[in-house]
C-alpha cells in the first residue's frame, strides 16, 4: 500500500477513536519520529506493515493524544491481565484465559456488526466466570470495553460534527456550548499527554481551561466575555454565596513565557477592591517574578498564584482518558438478554 493511504488510514483510525479530525501532519506530528514505521509513514514508497505493527501504530498515536493509558495495542489477554494484576495466574489457567480471549473477541465481532445470535456467545463467555469474583468479570467488560473502543480491527464511525479539530486547541476562541462546560475534555486528556504545549494553546482555550477546573472544584463560575471584560477572566463563587454577593475570589489568566511582573497583580488588586472580591488570583504558564511576590507579600494583598507547575497538576487531575467519545461500550449491560 502507498505510504499516503497508510497515513490516511491511521489519521482516520486515531480520529475516531480519539474525537479528534486529525491531519495527516497531525498524525505525523505525535509519532515518534525514530520509529521505523514513522519514517516509512514520511516516505513516498511503497509499504507492508503487519497488522500488529499497524495497531500499535494507532495506540502510538492514541497515547500521544491522551486517549489511552498506555503505548501501543495490547492484546485484550494483556490487557485484562494488566487489570486484573499478578493475581490472574490463580483464576485462570494459560489456555484458559487464551480460551476466554478468542470467545470475547468473538462476541465483540457480532456485536460490533449486530450479529442476532451475539448473546449466545456472550453467555459462553460468561460461563467460564462461573464461580469467579464479580469485579473480575467486571474487569472483563472494562477489558473488553477499551478493545472496543480502540482496536482498529473492530470499525468505528465518527460523525463530522462531533470531532473537534485538534489545531482548534491552539487557534480557536470557541469554547464548548453545552450547559456547565467550558473546556473539551478531549484537550483535557491531551494537554496530560503533552503538558509542553500549555504554552501554546489560544488563550481563550486557557481561559476556558481555568473556569473548567474550577466549577469541577464546586465553585459559581462565570467566565467573561474574552475580549474587552475589564482584565477579570473568570469570577469565583462559593456555592452557598447568596444570589447578588460580590464574588469570593476573580481570576485573570496569563498565558505567557515571561513572568508576571508588578504592574499585573497592582491591575487586579484595584480589580479586587472595585468588585469587593473576597482575594484574586493569577493563573499563568509561567510563574510570579520576585518582584510582583514582593508587592503581595509587603503589601499583603489577597493575592494568590497558580503557575505552570499547579496547572499541569490540574490538568492532570481533570484528565479522564476513558470517557466520553472514547469509551462509548457499557459493558454491563451487553447480553442483558442471556
Amino acid at each position: 500500500m502507498p505510504a499516503f493511504a497508510f497515513r490516511a488510514s491511521l489519521s482516520e483510525d486515531a480520529g475516531v477513536r480519539s474525537g479528534f479530525a486529525l491531519t495527516q501532519q497531525d498524525m505525523l506530528d505525535h509519532l515518534d519520529p525514530d520509529n521505523d514505521i514513522t519514517r516509512q509513514l514520511r516516505s513516498d514508497e511503497l509499504l507492508r506493515l503487519p497488522s500488529d505493527g499497524y495497531a500499535d501504530a494507532v495506540g502510538d498515536l492514541l497515547f500521544a493524544l491522551g486517549a489511552a493509558e498506555t503505548k501501543g495495542m495490547p492484546t485484550l489477554a494483556t490487557r485484562f491481565m494488566r487489570m486484573v494484576g499478578g493475581d490472574w495466574r490463580d483464576l485462570f489457567e494459560f489456555d484458559q484465559m487464551l480460551q476466554m480471549e478468542a470467545i470475547a473477541h468473538e462476541y465483540l465481532r457480532r456485536r460490533n456488526c449486530g450479529a442476532d445470535d451475539q448473546d449466545e456467545v456472550y453467555a459462553e463467555l460468561r460461563e467460564l466466570f462461573g464461580g469467579k469474583a464479580s469485579n473480575v468479570w467486571e474487569t472483563l467488560q472494562q477489558a473488553m470495553a477499551i478493545e472496543l473502543a480502540q482496536s482498529p480491527f473492530y470499525t468505528r464511525t465518527l460523525d463530522k460534527a462531533d470531532a473537534v479539530a485538534l489545531s482548534a486547541l491552539f487557534k480557536s476562541e470557541k469554547l464548548p456550548n453545552e450547559a456547565n462546560r467550558f473546556f473539551d475534555q478531549r484537550f483535557i486528556n491531551y494537554l496530560a499527554a503533552q503538558p509542553d504545549k500549555l504554552a501554546a494553546m489560544n488563550w481563550r482555550q486557557f481561559e476556558g481551561m481555568t473556569a473548567e477546573w474550577f466549577q469541577r472544584e464546586g465553585y459559581t463560575v462565570e467566565l467573561g466575555s474574552g475580549r474587552g471584560d475589564g482584565g477579570v477572566d473568570v469570577r469565583l463563587w462559593n456555592a452557598d454565596s447568596p444570589p447578588g454577593a460580590p464574588p469570593a475570589v476573580i481570576v485573570q489568566c496569563k498565558r505567557q513565557k515571561t513572568k508576571i511582573e508588578k504592574v499585573v497583580v497592582k491591575g487586579l488588586y484595584a480589580d479586587l477592591l472595585h468588585e469587593q472580591a473576597g482575594s484574586g488570583m493569577i493563573v499563568t504558564t509561567s510563574d510570579i517574578s520576585p518582584g510582583a511576590a514582593k508587592d503581595i507579600k509587603a503589601r499583603a494583598y489577597p493575592i494568590t498564584s497558580a503557575n505552570r507547575q499547579e496547572i499541569t497538576r490540574w490538568i492532570g487531575a481533570m484528565r479522564l482518558p476513558d470517557s466520553g467519545i472514547v469509551m462509548d461500550f457499557d459493558a454491563s449491560d451487553a447480553g442483558a438478554k442471556a
